[in-house]
C-alpha cells in the first residue's frame, strides 16, 4: 500500500548548485553505490562508498527524493543529448527506429534508482514523485522528450501510454533492456499519482530546508 504523508518535494540541482543542497550530491552517489555496486554487483566506478561515472558533468541535473533526515532515497539523473550521453556512447545499437538524438530539447534519463531498504509504504511514492518532478523540469526547460535504457516491464508499470520503444531488447549489464523515447506530456504516472494522492507541483529548484526556514 502507498502511504500518503505530507507531499514530498523533488529537489533538482547540478554541480553548479549542489553546494546549496547540503550533502545531497554525495548522498545520491552513496545511493547509487548501494543500488548498483552492492545490490546488483555491477562493476561501476566507485570510491569510498560512492558510485560515479563519466556523465556526472556540469550538464547533469540530479532529481532527488530525500527523507526527513535528508538522505537521498531516490534519484533520476538527466542530461541534454547535445552533450555526450550514455545511450549514444555505449549502446547506440539499441536505437533502431529513430536517429540518435543530439539536441538540447531532448534529454537522457539515467541512474534511476530507489533505496530498497527504505520503508516500503513510502518507497512506493518515490518513482511516481520523481517522474512528476521530471515532467515539471522538462516543461520548465522546453524539453520535448526524454530517452533512456531500461527494462521494459519497469517502464510499462509506471507509464501506461506514450512510451516509444526504439528497438529490440538486448542484454545490458546482466538484464534484458531496451531504449525508449517518451514525450514530456506522457511522463506523469497518472494511475500511481492517484493511488498515492500526488497532486500539484512537486519540484523544487531550491533546498526544501531553505523553503521551510523562509
Amino acid at each position: 500500500m502507498c502511504r500518503s504523508p505530507e507531499p514530498t518535494m523533488i529537489e533538482a540541482f547540478s554541480l553548479k548548485t549542489a553546494h546549496l543542497f547540503g550533502d545531497a550530491l554525495a548522498s545520491q552517489a552513496k545511493l547509487r553505490h548501494r543500488a548498483f555496486v552492492e545490490r546488483r554487483a555491477l562493476i561501476h566506478s566507485s570510491y569510498d562508498g560512492m558510485e560515479y561515472d563519466g556523465f556526472d558533468t556540469p550538464a547533469a541535473v540530479y532529481l532527488v527524493w530525500r527523507d526527513a533526515a535528508l538522505v537521498v532515497r531516490g534519484l533520476i539523473r538527466v542530461s541534454p543529448t547535445s552533450m555526450p550521453y550514455m545511450l549514444k556512447s555505449y549502446w547506440p545499437f539499441l536505437c533502431q527506429s529513430r536517429d540518435l538524438p543530439q539536441s538540447f530539447d531532448i534529454w537522457e534519463m539515467t541512474r534511476v534508482c530507489v533505496d530498497h531498504e527504505f520503508e516500503p509504504g513510502l518507497r512506493k511514492r518515490i518513482i511516481p514523485e520523481l517522474l512528476c518532478g521530471l515532467q515539471e523540469f522538462c516543461l520548465g526547460n522546453d524539453v520535448k522528450a526524454v530517452v533512456g535504457v531500461a527494462r521494459r516491464h519497469l517502464v510499462d508499470h509506471y507509464l501506461r501510454e506514450g512510451v516509444d520503444w526504439l528497438g529490440e531488447t538486448a542484454e545490458i549489464e546482466g538484464e534484458e533492456e531496451a531504449a525508449f523515447w517518451i514525450q514530456t506530456r506522457y511522463l506523469r504516472p497518472s494511475i500511481h499519482c492517484d493511488a498515492c494522492k500526488i497532486f500539484g507541483s512537486v519540484l523544487s529548484l531550491e533546498p526544501v530546508t531553505q523553503q521551510a526556514a523562509a
